[in-house]
């Protein structure tokens, strides 16, 4: 198991505060259906040091907001509101995180390319909100690699062994929030 999951504040806090389970990492599926896991695999993902203010960077001035899940703000700066997309390609899109943690798994851990009409259909979205999803995971490789290489790692590891052939991919029933 990567230690980056592990070590991970969010992930840590959402393992270990919100489920009561035997097992200690939760599975592929139940990521691809959770936005809170999807969202706390994604942090860890991009801030492998706990949470960092995008306008002051600094770490560990970070508080977590009750009223919104998902949304910091910074204790140093205090003008800074921030989310685990903000600053990324993935940012000002209504697909949910779990919409995107499946798109990324297909295409970097199980080396699937699909279609603009594949992924419209096994996602759920439009035609059209499926061409722009492919155009940002692509920016995202480009203008983040080390957060999508983390990605790509950590997804690896939750899936088991690396050489087997993965299931098929899930079909998430609503990838689109607010509609």
């Amino acid at each position: 198991m990567s230690e980056q999951i592990s070590s991970s504040p969010a992930f840590s806090v959402i393992m270990n505060g919100s489920f009561d389970r035997v097992r200690q990492y939760p599975t592929l599926g139940e990521i691809f259906e959770s936005e809170e896991l999807s969202r706390a695999l994604l942090e860890a993902a991009r801030w492998p040091q706990g949470p960092e203010c995008l306008n002051c960077k600094a770490l560990g001035a970070a508080c977590k907001l009750t009223t919104r899940p998902g949304l910091w703000t910074c204790k140093a700066c205090r003008r800074c509101q921030y989310s685990v997309t903000s600053g990324t390609p993935l940012h000002g899109t209504r697909v949910t995180l779990a919409g995107w943690v499946v798109l990324f798994h297909t295409h970097e851990v199980r080396r699937q390319r699909l279609s603009v009409s594949q992924v419209s259909r096994k996602l759920g979205v439009s035609y059209l909100t499926a061409k722009s999803m492919l155009r940002r995971l692509e920016e995202l490789r480009t203008e983040m690699p080390e957060m999508a290489d983390r990605l790509r790692n950590q997804l690896t590891d939750l899936s088991g062994n690396r050489d087997a052939p993965q299931a098929a991919m899930p079909k998430v029933s609503s990838a689109i929030t607010g509609l």
